[in-house]
């Protein structure tokens, strides 16, 4: 008895499954899940498309639900603008959406920053004098640059204190 290939249609479940399965964990862009099915079923590649269409046709993967998001849980995370643009792009996220849900502008991001500083200064030791304070505010500084703000609303924020 020769060894049956599975079907085209059955194929396409299996892999429709296993993106619901990831999906159901947390919103994916649909380059992630691409990439997540290449992994796993890397011998079926030409069926993704399709598999990936449907989905976003049935509405069960959206990549600005899924920037939406990202953007809110990283925000809370304390990581900035600068820093979830970039990510964003790595995951493959179209740049009009990301233009949308990130907008450094936006006074959401102001508060993150004051929050990331807020919670910094509490950890460090009160400086005694002006060099110690002008090294707490560089190393502040620093660290808020590495969270992906800008120099401009790190300098508005810290240095008008």
């Amino acid at each position: 008895m020769e060894d049956e290939k599975p079907s085209e249609k059955s194929l396409k479940i299996t892999l429709r499954r296993a993106s619901m399965d990831f999906l159901a964990r947390r919103e994916h862009s649909r380059f992630e899940l691409y990439e997540k099915l290449k992994r796993k079923y890397a011998e079926h590649e030409p069926l993704y498309c399709s598999v990936l269409d449907q989905l976003e046709i049935d509405n069960l993967l959206s990549d600005a639900r899924f920037a939406e998001a990202y953007v809110r849980y990283r925000r809370q995370k304390g990581f900035g603008p600068l820093m979830l643009k970039q990510e964003l792009r790595t995951k493959g996220v179209d740049q009009v959406l990301i233009d949308e849900f990130v907008d450094p502008r936006s006074h959401e991001w102001q508060q993150a920053l004051e929050t990331v500083l807020q919670k910094k200064q509490r950890l460090a030791a009160k400086p005694d004098d002006a060099q110690a304070e002008r090294k707490l505010q560089q190393k502040l500084y620093r660290f808020c640059l590495s969270r992906g703000f800008s120099a401009d609303m790190i300098s508005r924020l810290l240095f008008r204190r």
